[in-house]
């Protein structure tokens, strides 16, 4: 008697918040674990793990990119140019008469200095501090060169941007005075310690933003695993929303943190709500395919 296989199961599908219009980009194709993505006026191929399939456009559209990354140890890699692109060049983001101009870079890793599936929370933040009264005060954590802070200032929040790399806050800096924008705390220190400063000082934000890697070093060589340390971090964090007005954004891209654990950890959070919104942030490419990029969790009062 042949031994009962047990039938594969079926992958469950992705429901993904579609990328913001607002935004100048493109995703292209993906497939074969890279994506072909339009940034503004250049093209370039990136790795992405994510995308498992095969690619549907030809593989000449591929070859045509400004830029194609190779990753070579650990994260780090090289960057190749065929079209003579420039190393840097602007993106533009514009919702509810906000305009902004972003610089991206080519750097040693294949990030260019925006996320842009971002572009819808900061929607939503905007619509968010466009119903609150008053002084708002936000919190941007592991906040990366700054972006969201940016847009949350440039709609009128007093922003404190907080991320471990100096590097990442210069370009941060530059960006803030690209668009004129002057209303943003820049400090260069772990999350974690500078969310128990707050508590002891007794601050209130009614808006926070958290983006944490899957894996990071804080200022002074902190480690940081976001499935060891993102529950401890949530805690401490709910308490430094404001108690009568606020909104919360919070992003995980980690394979070791899916929605089911992530939910299963915020149900452990004192303080935390046990209403909101999840769900998978991604983009959809002109040719077709859907590629989620990371959980999203958010919330307002």
């Amino acid at each position: 008697m042949r031994p009962q296989q047990t039938p594969p199961q079926k992958k469950e599908e992705i429901k993904i918040l579609p990328l913001s219009s607002a935004i100048d980009y493109e995703l292209l194709d993906c497939g074969g674990r890279r994506k072909l993505e339009r940034f503004g006026k250049l093209v370039v191929d990136r790795p992405e793990s994510e995308a498992e399939w095969p690619i549907r456009i030809s593989k000449r559209e591929w070859e045509k990119a400004d830029w194609h990354f190779y990753e070579e140890k650990g994260k780090k890699g090289t960057w190749t140019n065929k079209t003579n692109a420039p190393e840097s060049w602007e993106i533009e983001y514009e919702y509810h008469d906000v305009k902004l101009r972003f610089d991206l870079k080519i750097t040693a890793f294949k990030h260019l200095g925006v996320f842009q599936e971002q572009a819808e929370n900061w929607k939503f933040m905007q619509r968010e501090l466009l119903k609150l009264k008053g002084k708002v005060k936000v919190l941007n954590l592991f906040a990366y060169t700054g972006a969201a802070s940016i847009v949350a200032a440039a709609a009128g929040a007093h922003v404190t941007n907080v991320d471990s790399v100096k590097q990442v806050l210069n370009w941060g800096r530059e960006n803030a005075e690209k668009n004129n924008v002057e209303n943003i705390r820049w400090i260069l220190e772990d999350a974690r310690k500078f969310v128990k400063k707050a508590i002891r000082r007794g601050d209130k934000f009614q808006g926070i933003i958290m983006d944490p890697p899957a894996f990071g070093l804080g200022s002074k060589n902190e480690r940081w695993k976001i499935e060891n340390d993102l529950q401890e971090l949530l805690q401490d964090v709910v308490q430094l929303l404001h108690p009568k007005r606020h909104f919360f954004i919070l992003n995980t891209y980690s394979p070791k943190l899916p929605m089911q654990k992530l939910e299963n950890l915020l149900r452990k959070i004192e303080g935390f709500p046990t209403k909101y919104d999840s769900t998978v942030l991604g983009l959809k490419s002109a040719s077709g395919q859907q590629l989620g990029l990371g959980n999203l969790v958010r919330f307002s009062k």
